[in-house]
Parts: structure tokens; sequence; C-alpha cells
């Protein structure tokens, strides 16, 4: 069968417990020095033992000069309405040692139960690290005719009750959730305030960072639009540098081409009128020539020393002309205008 608690079990972690737990830590760590200053003891109008008033500042019996408007109210108690006890206790949470306080304050106390109230403070540790607690037992009948011979019996808001002392001790059911509610007040102010300090702070400091955020993103949008108004020139760009490649291709091809016009022009004024030309044949840069000439290796070398003209050849053998003095030959070369032009 589930049960409540089990509502709240994780993995055999009591959620509920753990929530006390850091409860209970922040409120003991309430009481540390370096946290005390978040809880500002707020102005308290007190009425003594003796009927003299005076202003402290929480629950305490040092004395102030305080001009502001004071909100909190508090009666001492006479001695002869209080009964003081001492005892030691190990380390307990607050509730926890609430309930050891009011067992002991019901088991000690000399006033019926229903009539008891009872009020407890710290007094410091022992050296085994126990707690040294006051504890202060009264009637509230006999706080209730006090209130009324001060007048403050039916008054709409009820004054704390004090057993007084060096260190006074807060009698609890009486004013004491008004001190609470307005501890709470301040401390949530001063979260809020620390709070918007903070985001202060940061957005101080991220000020900067966001402006300059603000203008890269602004420089790259920038940027992306002239990138995107640049891209029919960048593309013009493109394809003109392309063009210019394939034309250095095509002058590269026609440099080294064969012109059958030009060929027979130079063929025509550097040969010999004594060479007779039966063919001419072109295949790309390559030219054969093959004719008569008086001598076919002086051919073979004027042709061999003209520039452009590359691997002057005799493919086949040179033979002599019956009844002439003049020889069959065959010439071979490749064409090379880019040499030429150098």
């Amino acid at each position: 069968m589930t049960t409540k608690k089990s509502r709240y079990n994780l993995f055999g972690l009591d959620l509920a417990a753990l929530a006390r737990f850091v409860q209970e830590g922040w409120a003991e760590a309430a009481f540390w020095p370096v946290f005390r200053w978040m809880s500002p003891r707020q102005p308290v109008r007190v009425i003594s033992a003796d009927g003299g008033e005076s202003v402290r500042l929480g629950v305490s019996a040092d004395v102030v000069d305080f001009k502001g408007k004071v909100d909190l109210l508090a009666i001492e108690l006479p001695e002869d309405l209080v009964l003081r006890r001492f005892q030691v206790l190990p380390r307990l949470s607050e509730a926890d040692l609430g309930a050891a306080v009011a067992l002991d304050a019901r088991s000690a106390s000399p006033f019926p139960e229903n009539d008891l109230v009872w009020g407890f403070s710290r007094r410091g540790v022992t050296d085994g690290d126990q707690l040294r607690i006051e504890s202060v037992l009264a009637s509230r009948s006999q706080i209730q005719k006090r209130l009324a011979a001060l007048g403050l019996g039916e008054t709409a808001g009820q004054p704390e009750v004090w057993a007084g002392g060096l260190q006074p001790i807060i009698i609890r059911g009486f004013g004491e959730s008004d001190r609470k509610s307005l501890g709470w007040r301040a401390r949530w102010l001063f979260f809020f305030l620390l709070a918007l300090g903070l985001i202060l702070t940061a957005a101080i400091t991220l000020t900067p960072l966001l402006q300059l955020r603000a203008q890269v993103i602004d420089a790259n949008t920038r940027n992306q639009r002239l990138v995107n108004n640049a891209a029919p020139q960048v593309r013009l760009r493109a394809d003109l540098v392309k063009l210019n490649l394939d034309l250095e291709r095509v002058n590269g091809f026609v440099a080294n081409y064969a012109n059958p016009l030009l060929t027979l022009d130079e063929l025509s004024l550097l040969l010999p009128d004594d060479v007779l030309v039966n063919t001419l044949e072109f295949k790309g840069n390559i030219v054969r020539l093959s004719g008569q000439a008086a001598n076919a290796a002086k051919l073979l070398d004027l042709l061999g020393a003209q520039p452009g003209y590359q691997e002057v050849k005799a493919p086949s053998a040179t033979t002599r002309v019956q009844g002439s003095g003049k020889e069959y030959f065959t010439i071979e070369f490749k064409i090379n205008r880019a040499e030429k032009v150098q």
C-alpha cells in the first residue's frame, strides 16, 4: 500500500526530509556572523519590568537613541513571573530543538499545560560541541494580567513578551510573529535589491559585448550584401579569365601550327633556284618536302639552320636522277612559330 511518505521518495531518497534539511540548514546559517547582516535587527520599543521605556535594536539589552518610527513593542516580565532552566542538548535542528525544550518545559512546569508558555535561547556550545540552552517558563494568565495592568490587553497589535536580562529571551505565543514578518520583508527586500544590483551589474558588463556583437552582425550583414551585389561582376570576371585562358591556348596552338601560306612563302624565298619541288605536305606542324636538287645534303643543312624549323631530317635515302646531275630528296621538319618569334 502506497503511503503519503513514499510519494516524496526518489530512488530511496526522502525529498521531503531533504527539503527540511536544507531549510533548517539555512535557518541555522542565519545565526552565523557572515550571514547575520542579511537579517538586520529591527528597532523595538521596550517597556521594562520597572515601567521604564527604551528603544533597542533586536532582542537585546542595549539601549539606542533611535529617532525614527518604531513599529514593534515588547514587554519585559519581572523576574518573579518567570522560571529559568539551563540544560545541555546535542546539536539539533531548530524544530527538533524546540520540541526538546517544549518537552522539558512540560515536565518541569508548575503551571497547567494549557496555561504554560515558554521560550529558549542558545547560550553557546560546550567542550563536547553540545548546545547550552537557557529556557524560561511562565504563566499565560499572569502575563495577560501584566499586559492588562499596562493597558495593553485589548490593543490590536499584541506586543512581544520578553524574559529580561543581559540577553533577553522571547516567550513564544505572543507578538513575535510581527517581528518574523518584518524580518522576512526585510530579507526579501534585501534579496530583491541584491538581485537588481546583480542584474544591473551584468547589464553594465554585457552592454559593451552586446554592442560589439551587434556591430559584428551588422558588418557581416553589410559584407554579405556587398558580396551579393558584386556576384554578377565576380562571375563576369571569372568568365573573362576563362576566356583569356582559352585564347592563350588557341594562340599557343596557332603559334605552333604550320601556316601553309606562310611556309610556302618562306620556302620560295629560301630554296635555291636549282631546287625543284614536286610535293609539299602539311600534317599539323610537320612539313614534308620532296623534289630534285643539285645538292640534297646542302639543302638539308640550309633548312636545319632556319629558326623555327626543328627536327629537320631525310626520312628516305637520296638517289641520283638518271641522265642529270640532280638528286631525288625527301625532307621532313617541324615548324615552331613561337621559337621563331623569340
